[in-house]
């Protein structure tokens, strides 16, 4: 690996404009050694594919080795290049090997890596840009549908990971050349979807007195013997700035969102740069079909009323401010290419009998969910969902509250979380979409952890070194007492090494 002399000044870090600059970088080497390339299309944001013909695998070698060594102006700028070679099977080769038996090379594959000031490690592998080595084929050579290739055509010799393109004709090649090394698709690819998608957070910040004024007044005029202690408790309403850590890991690994709102109760962080044009506040009162239940303090239902937010687009994803990205996504992860979402089930059953003010309010609320299913489409269900970023169809969410106002209704009255609530976006939709055939089971890298666990700080060291998770999420479940002060200290280093680059949704101050 090339050591870079000084660790990265980065003032954001977005992987998808990473990824773009090591793919402008690796295509300008080989250009600059005048060898032909042609730029596969791609099924996702990452992992881009340029194809060499063999015959110049030698001076490809050549020319990624000197082009991104130490000198070059992306080792000043603070990243550093890993170059790897591998054989046709996978197998990885030595440099040498690479220079002396070329014909034996396979492919390079070259990892631009980017380190924050603290050490911290952003690049991921997805970052990687590929370079193929194909061979050209002579007359009568059969093709694997049992025609025959056409004399020039380059032929692809690995099957280590599917691509869009197994050979490239030769009409095809110069048109490729033509256009600026791009082979292009005709139309979108039928398994990306092409479809903006949204964020809406909800956030609050208990710590305001006219806010916490207002919570309290609310909560000693009702009667809330029947309600579980901890939906009307202060520490419901902690903040740990996890909205600003969430917002950089959206923009570190998810940055292919179009717009993010953000659902306050007349509040915007002090943080929050609103000059962000990718960034939109909306009050409790621009949503709230009726605003003379306000102000509610029940996240069910704030929840019900998300997508009356004006200019939300048909597809979302709907975040509570304690999730996490963690890896490089694509929108495909949480929706299917032609617009279903992908809902998450929970390894979490639900007991089979009926809900009761003896259950936690997420528990009755899953409880009621089921019963909702059962009563309107004649099916039962027996899990619950994780705790993810949660995919969202706006005409579904219509579609329900047309069917149903009077459950929007109650729900949205709700100042305090109660056994009787439901949880729409978070659970209802599932059940309700995949009824409708607008959703579909789907699988996402997840980790959970409760901040309230005695090992805390063994598990979040766990979550900073794994790379196989698409998202993770804090919460507490049943806090102790005395476990705030630890939980605070742990969190606020955890989010320092794991997301240490501000994001541009930040002002400077």
């Amino acid at each position: 690996m090339i050591q870079s002399d000084s660790p990265s000044d980065l003032s954001s870090y977005d992987a998808r404009e990473e990824q773009s600059q090591s793919l402008a970088t690796v295509r300008t080497v080989l250009a600059d050694a005048d060898i032909e390339f042609a730029e596969l299309p791609r099924l996702s944001h990452f992992r881009p594919t340029l194809v060499v013909d063999a015959e110049n695998a030698d001076v490809a070698v050549a020319a990624l080795l000197n082009g991104l060594g130490e000198g070059t102006d992306e080792v000043e700028g603070g990243a550093t290049w890993t170059i790897r070679f591998h054989t046709v099977r996978g197998a990885r080769m030595s440099r040498r090997t690479a220079h002396e038996r070329p014909g034996k090379l396979g492919s390079v594959t070259c990892l631009r890596r980017r380190r924050a000031a603290n050490g911290r490690e952003l690049t991921t592998s997805a970052q990687t840009v590929t370079v193929e080595l194909w061979k050209k084929v002579k007359d009568n050579t059969p093709r694997a549908d049992g025609a025959c290739h056409l004399p020039g055509t380059l032929v692809r010799r690995q099957n280590d990971r599917p691509l869009t393109v197994a050979y490239i004709e030769p009409t095809v090649w110069h048109d490729a050349l033509n256009n600026d090394g791009r082979l292009r698709l005709p139309a979108p690819h039928l398994r990306v979807l092409d479809k903006p998608v949204d964020v809406v957070y909800t956030w609050v910040d208990g710590s305001d007195p006219e806010w916490r004024r207002q919570m309290r007044a609310t909560r000693d005029g009702l009667d809330l013997t029947t309600t579980e202690p901890s939906s009307v408790s202060d520490s419901r309403f902690t903040s740990r700035d996890e909205l600003k850590y969430s917002l950089r890991s959206l923009e570190y690994y998810a940055s292919w969102v179009r717009q993010i709102f953000i659902v306050t109760d007349g509040q915007v962080p002090t943080w929050l740069n609103t000059d962000n044009p990718k960034i939109t506040v909306v009050d409790h009162r621009d949503i709230f079909s009726d605003t003379s239940v306000l102000p509610v303090f029940n996240s069910h239902a704030i929840e019900s009323q998300l997508h009356h937010i004006p200019g939300l687009a048909d597809h979302y994803l709907y975040l509570n401010d304690d999730c996490f990205f963690l890896r490089p996504t694509d929108p495909e992860l949480f929706f299917t290419a032609n617009g279903l979402t992908r809902h998450f089930p929970s390894i979490v059953p639900i007991d089979i009998g009926s809900w009761s003010p003896r259950d936690l309010p997420i528990i009755s609320a899953a409880k009621r969910g089921r019963d909702y299913v059962l009563e309107k489409y004649g099916f039962t269900t027996t899990y619950r969902f994780k705790h993810t970023p949660h995919p969202q169809l706006r005409p579904v969410l219509e579609a329900m509250e047309t069917e149903e106002p009077e459950l929007f209704a109650e729900v949205a009255a709700s100042p305090f979380r109660s056994p009787e609530d439901v949880s729409i976006p978070s659970s209802l939709h599932h059940f309700d979409a995949f009824a409708r055939g607008m959703s579909v089971e789907g699988r996402i890298g997840y980790q959970f952890v409760d901040l309230s666990e005695d090992d805390l700080e063994l598990r979040l060291l766990r979550v900073a070194r794994r790379t196989d998770l698409d998202v993770f999420c804090l919460n507490e479940t049943d806090p102790p007492e005395d476990s705030e002060e630890k939980a605070n200290r742990l969190v606020a280093r955890f989010f320092a090494d794991r997301f240490p680059v501000p994001s541009s949704f930040e002002t400077d101050g």
